[in-house]
């Protein structure tokens, strides 16, 4: 049953030294009519002790609503209850180590109520506390995409610079589950699977120019899991199965303009995950062989598709012509590639 209008979700695991300001930045927006949906996974590090203080204490703390895990089920599950168990009419997800501006849901929800949107975009603020790099901000053009395709037109024709992750977006609760969209069980890359399916589905969609969100890239977070000693070989081929999953969505879509992009962007993917093996291969353990990494390689469509495809074609047919050379030339190519792209 619908209570309010919006609901921020917050997966909240392992953010002890984050979780106040994060939620303090929530609890702080000008926006009123906000359900504050927590889902607790299990992380044991007082996380939650710090939301059931600010139920208690804050002024807004009677719209906090708590979901507790039966065990660690990771962020795709978390997001999946949020979605199921939402009470508001919207959707904004809201990761427990991030921080978002006061008028960040007021200017997502206008844009969506002028519009009939089904999701709105607002840009952000990357921090990066891993490699300490400056700070980058990745902001959008003032866009309104309201007819069938032109958000998947957009965002796989300018992948580099829209972002995957889910945060920072407003969604229309009944579209996302009339759409059945679900997170996959995933350790990683879960966001990309969740926006590639999203986006060939949504008619009418907004970005927005204004920085509302500000996204912490911390040390021994999943999204940074590169960033130890030593790796497992589980972990590489889950991201390459996760990317696996898109890539057999690429036949149904073959007719779609933006199926060219839509494939190459998946391959380079594929590529950027042999280039991180090949560059950490003494790190991996127990190693990936080379006819593993080839297999990472290999292009979804039939020769014969790639010549109808309307964006990217050559680069479809290089990339498909790699993943079909015989493993001792394969290897090669791909290093001299790596080079030239200067990631290896």
């Amino acid at each position: 049953m619908t209570r309010y209008e919006v609901t921020i979700g917050i997966p909240v695991y392992r953010a002890a030294g984050y979780i106040e300001a994060t939620m303090q930045s929530a609890l702080s927006q000008t926006y009123a009519d906000i359900e504050f949906l927590i889902v607790d996974d299990c992380g044991g590090d007082g996380s939650m002790d710090v939301v059931e203080r600010l139920q208690r204490e804050h002024p807004r703390g009677g719209d906090i609503r708590i979901l507790r895990n039966s065990e660690n089920l990771g962020v795709g599950k978390s997001r999946n209850r949020l979605i199921d168990e939402a009470q508001g009419c919207y959707l904004y997800f809201l990761d427990s180590d991030d921080i978002i501006e006061p008028d960040t849901i007021e200017l997502l929800y206008n844009a969506m109520i002028t519009n009939g949107a089904e999701v709105v975009y607002a840009s952000y603020e990357k921090i990066d506390n891993v490699k300490f790099t400056p700070k980058q901000t990745f902001q959008y053009p003032s866009l309104c995409l309201l007819q069938e395709d032109e958000l998947a037109d957009y965002a796989f024709h300018n992948y580099g610079s829209f972002q995957i992750s889910v945060c920072n977006c407003l969604y229309w609760l009944e579209f996302l589950r009339h759409s059945n969209l679900r997170f996959l069980d995933a350790m990683f890359w879960e966001d990309m699977a969740f926006t590639y399916d999203m986006v060939t589905l949504v008619r009418k969609a907004v970005l927005l120019p204004h920085i509302t969100y500000h996204y912490l890239c911390r040390p021994h977070s999943l999204s940074n899991y590169q960033d130890r000693d030593e790796l497992h070989r589980e972990e590489i081929l889950k991201n390459a199965s996760t990317v696996d999953y898109l890539k057999w969505k690429c036949y149904r879509l073959r007719d779609k303009s933006y199926a060219g992009d839509f494939c190459y962007n998946l391959q380079m993917n594929s590529f950027y995950i042999v280039c991180h093996v090949l560059k950490h291969r003494q790190r991996i353990l127990p190693p990936i062989l080379n006819r593993e990494l080839r297999q990472i390689m290999r292009h979804p469509m039939l020769f014969r598709n790639l010549m109808s495809l309307k964006r990217k074609r050559l680069q479809n047919i290089m990339l498909w012509l790699i993943a079909h050379l015989p493993t001792l030339f394969f290897m090669p190519v791909v290093k001299m590639m790596g080079r030239v792209k200067k990631v290896l």
